[in-house]
């Protein structure tokens, strides 16, 4: 497959592993600011605003936060939700998301709403927290000698990941026997599983994938998974990208290669300046139906749209999000980074489907009551259904 380089992505899932949003480039910049304000006048505001506020603000000051709080501001002041700042510690972050990989105890988190807990979804096979004897529905009450609920979610990851072949204590309520269990766990490198399969059940024939995000072991992950699948006697595949927000174009122009023996994948640029990546490689031809919803976004439109327009699958489910830009990460010299907005892609038919999204060629929607529910069952589930439909008439 001839690549070109780009990475796109939409929203960050939450857990004990962050799912990659963007990519990075490559390459180092320097930035000054000479070329899009008047630095003098800027210097002089910044030392007016940091007299006043050591004159005037009663609590302490961390000058690092404050200074960080400047250059994120200033990106921000770009107008564009998709262009922003990472401090060091953030960059950082985004690249491990992005590689698939972290040091911790594998375990996917949601918010419990209900009861403002922080309740597991899934445990990673082979993860640490697994063999510790963790399960899903269990919650996190605490960790390393903290008492945690809701209102942390968001910090969560950074208390219990850490160095691999270190421990931390970890404080589980187990709803099932109304009991509080604490967990001694050692750190350890886990793979996310971006790539969930399985033969659907009550279907010999058809195989299942559910495509979480698009990070650099995706590609890998998705073709193991449908060599097991057709050892298992898949003659079909429903491909699930509903809620996945996106990822790294390089790996979604993989995986849609992985389908087409040829035509134009996906063009990045503006315009008529955009450049088009072309398939080259084997088709897999085995039937396939593409399941996409309001949350399928960025990365999961290029896949969508590659297999749509060139008729190798059909969509299932409800117009997608509508994020067609691409952006990419610019280090910084101090370590930070910039995720800068830098072009547009087009679907083969050269549609830019930013605020427009994707139509499925079958619309199914769920009713609102079914959109809340953290998982669905097969009788439930009319979007899998109507795929399953679709599919059968294919084989």
């Amino acid at each position: 497959m001839k690549k070109l380089t780009g990475k796109l992505g939409h929203a960050k899932q939450f857990g004990l592993c962050a799912l990659a949003s963007f990519a990075f480039t490559g390459s180092v910049v320097f930035m000054t600011v000479s070329a899009v304000g008047n630095t003098d006048a800027i210097d002089s505001k910044l030392q007016d605003i940091t007299h006043v506020l050591n004159a005037k603000y009663y609590g302490e000051i961390d000058a690092t936060s404050l200074e960080e709080g400047v250059y994120r501001g200033f990106v921000a002041g770009v107008g564009d939700p998709y262009t922003s700042y990472f401090t060091p510690d953030e960059f950082t972050e985004f690249m491990e998301s992005a590689s698939g990989i972290y040091a911790g105890i594998g375990v996917q988190m949601t918010l419990d709403k209900s009861d403002n807990s922080i309740q597991i979804v899934e445990v990673f096979k082979g993860s640490p927290a697994e063999k510790v004897g963790i399960l899903p529905k269990d919650k996190i009450v605490g960790a390393a000698g903290t008492e945690i609920n809701g209102d942390d979610f968001d910090t969560v990851p950074d208390i219990i990941k850490g160095p691999e072949g270190t421990n931390v204590l970890v404080d589980i309520y187990r709803p099932s026997d109304n009991t509080t269990h604490t967990f001694d766990i050692m750190r350890e490198n886990v793979i996310y599983p971006s790539v969930e399969v399985k033969m659907l059940e009550g279907f010999d024939d058809i195989g299942y994938i559910e495509l979480r995000s698009f990070e650099e072991l995706t590609y890998s992950q998705l073709v193991s998974g449908i060599e097991s699948l057709e050892a298992d006697g898949a003659k079909g595949l429903i491909l699930d990208l509903r809620n996945n927000p996106g990822g790294l174009l390089h790996i979604v122009e993989q995986i849609v290669d992985e389908f087409l023996s040829e035509g134009i994948i996906v063009s990045v640029g503006i315009g008529d300046k955009a450049e088009p990546t072309f398939a080259d490689k084997k088709i897999n031809d085995i039937p396939l139906v593409v399941i996409v919803n309001e949350q399928s976004a960025s990365a999961s439109e290029v896949l969508a749209g590659a297999l749509k327009d060139h008729g190798r699958a059909k969509l299932v489910g409800s117009r997608t999000f509508g994020k067609g830009i691409v952006q990419t990460i610019l280090p910084l010299i101090d370590s930070s980074a910039l995720k800068v907005t830098t072009s547009e892609y087009y679907t083969p038919s050269g549609i830019c489907i930013q605020g427009i999204g994707i139509e499925p060629d079958y619309p199914v929607e769920l009713t609102a009551d079914l959109l809340i529910k953290a998982e669905l069952t097969f009788d439930e589930d009319v979007q899998l259904q109507k795929a399953v439909e679709v599919l059968s008439e294919q084989m």
